[in-house]
């Protein structure tokens, strides 16, 4: 009776080890990719941008900077600037002009508003938030003595739909 009882037991469970199966058993799943992790954003998009000054040769008006928002995202398509050089004569220097302050400066501007398609200067972006300016044209003889201007200093603004940066001073390296 063992014999009986256990041959339809095995009957039965190769019976139903076939059954719930359909033809079907080779559908792979689809495969579901993350989304990238963004590690930039475009400056017309950027809530904040925030400069750093990398090199500035102030004889020449070269200079590299990176541009990041606050989660620190690097800044690409900045394209609209306001770029103000500063020449200062030597420290203690005075002038010669009678009318002139005893802390004269002289200043050269470049700017660029893209969509007037109007640009001085040459912004290039070598990779994303890192930048390069030249200043053609920058005579620093052009309103004062030749040669008095001894020390340099750059303001630089970059503008972006939703914000532009904190507008700083900073001298030559």
């Amino acid at each position: 009776m063992n014999d009986k009882l256990m041959t339809s037991l095995l009957a039965t469970l190769l019976l139903c080890g076939g059954c719930g199966s359909d033809d079907n058993d080779t559908e792979v799943p689809p495969v579901v990719t993350p989304p990238p992790v963004a590690d930039s954003v475009d400056a017309n998009e950027a809530l904040a941008i925030n400069l750093s000054l990398a090199e500035f040769d102030g004889a020449s008006g070269a200079l590299s900077f990176t541009l990041e928002d606050d989660a620190a995202l690097a800044i690409t398509n900045a394209k609209d600037y306001k770029i103000t050089y500063f020449g200062f004569p030597a420290e203690g220097a005075a002038s010669s002009n009678a009318k002139a302050w005893k802390r004269w400066h002289v200043t050269q501007s470049f700017e660029c508003d893209s969509s007037a398609g109007e640009c001085e200067g040459v912004l290039v972006e070598s990779e994303k938030g890192t930048y390069s300016f030249e200043a053609p044209g920058l005579d620093w003889d052009q309103n004062t003595a030749n040669g008095s201007v001894q020390q340099y200093k750059v303001a630089i603004e970059i503008k972006g739909a939703m914000a532009n940066n904190e507008i700083v001073l900073l001298p030559s390296t």
